[in-house]
Formats: structure tokens, sequence, C-alpha cells
């Protein structure tokens, strides 16, 4: 049972700090874009489940292979980045260019998947 709880408030201040991070990012966009940019383009979420990923126990093995896979998963992210603000410069409102920006990176996604497990031990 002290596992469980323990594990438990563990898992809530995970939730309460990407909370924290995520408002404070867009808070700051607020008053300064590129400040805000800088800050939601440091890799916070994957520094943190790799701190999480220690915690809980995993392996160096693993976690080497984990920031490998983000090396090659940041290439169809920056998909959004792209499509996303020339869809609005060519008019479309941001909901849709929000939409067709990120189908972009979910197709980028598979495609560097597909291409990941063909040239890597990708599971």
């Amino acid at each position: 049972m002290v596992f469980f709880m323990s594990s438990l408030v563990f898992d809530m201040f995970k939730i309460l700090l990407t909370a924290v991070i995520i408002f404070a990012v867009a808070q700051l966009s607020q008053r300064d874009t590129l400040l805000a940019a800088v800050l939601a383009s440091i890799p916070l979420v994957s520094v943190l489940a790799m701190m999480w990923m220690n915690h809980n126990g995993a392996s160096g093995g693993d976690i080497v292979n984990f920031t490998k896979d983000i090396v090659w998963l940041v290439l169809p992210s920056l998909l959004l980045f792209i499509v996303m603000p020339e869809l609005i410069q060519r008019g479309w409102d941001f909901y849709p260019a929000l939409g067709g920006g990120l189908s972009a990176t979910v197709i980028g996604y598979f495609l560097m998947v597909e291409l990941m497990k063909k040239f890597q031990n990708v599971s």
C-alpha cells in the first residue's frame, strides 16, 4: 500500500509539473513570443521522460534507445512548424491550418517509423 501511495504521489507530481510547464509557456507567449518559443523548444518532455525512466529503473540501454529514437522522430515533428505557417500565410484559418500541420506531422511520423523499422532495430 505504501508503494502504491508513493507511486501515486510521484505520478501526481509528474502531471502537475507538466501542467505548470505548459501553463508557463502559454502565459509567457502573451508577453514575449521569442522567449516562449525558446522555452517550448527545449526538450523538456524528453528530459523529464528520461528522468522518470531512470527513476523507475530503466536500464542505460533503454534510455540510450529512447534518445536515439527521439533524434529520428524530431524530423517529422518539424512538419507542423513548416506546414501550419504556410497554410496560414495562404489564407487558412488557425484551426484548419493546425489540423493540416498536425496531419502532415502524423503522416511524417508513420513514414519515419517505417523507415526506422527498415534500417534500425525498432519494435
